[in-house]
């Protein structure tokens, strides 16, 4: 595999970048067509006349929105816990990119289509913001700065702007024929920098603050270190079988799965153990418990109630 090149990666996986590169160094003069085709990929369904690409991603997806929309409603319950707003930005910025990835997963947004760059490049920018924002998020428990506060949240906001923007132009330049003689469909050396290793260099520094914050701050937390684990687990699962194993299985199911559908099952229970682990992490030390049933150190919040009349 040459660095910079999708060629390899897409012809085991059908992930949306494929339909608007091509191999790196090739002459676009030459291609019959832009984009490079899996060797084998999931089969659409047809409803009232719609093609419907990966349905069953979709359900997952759909699925995922759901489960977050949770996860940020017991976030918000967590009134002091460090890091509270930032891991909530995250969450928001993982619906985002969901929402994205639904599109063009679906056929929402069709390859060909003149929408399908600008949606793809949307999809790309939303990924190395949830990094970028989660690496953020982490860096929260070492105390450097008042959390949540006013100067906290801009600079995650305007940083992540900042990681969204250049992912952003570098995709569309990339996507784009004739926009640019440095990037451009064959010249994906700059996309493949940024989409695989920027992004896995944000979630390695979140990764290792983590491990820092457990073993020394926490003096090993075992039940947080666990669901940190389960969570690079699930992480690394996912790439993998969208990565690796997506042709076998592909092949093996007849066409009508692909790796896929696994590696974003996959991501959820990854993001669900990222919070898991936050919530291990972090305590609430609000002393009026706002909004909650149960009173610790009393039990029942009516029977804490009499006690205090």
């Amino acid at each position: 595999m040459v660095y910079g090149d999708f060629k390899e990666l897409c012809e085991k996986s059908a992930i949306p970048i494929c339909a608007l590169v091509s191999p790196l160094g090739a002459n676009l003069e030459e291609l019959t067509f832009q984009g490079i085709l899996p060797t084998c990929y999931a089969r659409s369904v047809n409803i009232a006349n719609t093609l419907i690409f990966q349905i069953g991603v979709a359900f997952i997806h759909i699925a995922i929105l759901i489960v977050l929309q949770m996860i940020i409603y017991l976030t918000r319950q967590r009134y002091t816990a460090v890091g509270r707003k930032e891991m909530i930005f995250f969450f928001w910025c993982f619906i985002a990119f969901t929402i994205g990835t639904l599109i063009v997963d679906t056929g929402v947004s069709p390859p060909g289509s003149p929408s399908n760059g600008y949606f793809v490049a949307f999809q790309v920018a939303m990924t190395g913001s949830c990094c970028w924002s989660l690496m953020y998020a982490g860096f929260t428990a070492f105390n450097y700065w008042d959390d949540g506060s006013y100067w906290s949240m801009m600079t995650l906001y305007i940083s992540t702007f900042v990681i969204f923007a250049i992912n952003y132009i570098i995709a569309i330049f990339t996507f784009k024929a004739g926009w640019s003689d440095v990037i451009n469909p064959t010249e994906t050396t700059a996309l493949f920098t940024l989409f695989f290793v920027i992004n896995a260099v944000f979630l390695f520094i979140y990764l290792a603050s983590q491990i820092i914050v457990v073993c020394f701050i926490l003096v090993f937390n075992w039940w947080a270190l666990g669901a940190l684990g389960l969570a690079v687990f699930f992480f690394v699962s996912a790439e993998l079988l969208l990565y690796a194993f997506s042709h076998p299985i592909c092949t093996s199911l007849k066409h009508y799965v692909d790796g896929a559908i696994f590696s974003t099952l996959s991501n959820m229970f990854a993001i669900m153990m990222v919070y898991k682990f936050w919530d291990i992490i972090t305590f609430d030390d609000d002393e009026y418990y706002r909004f909650t049933q149960v009173v610790p150190g009393f039990g029942n919040k009516r029977e804490a109630e009499k006690l205090l009349q």
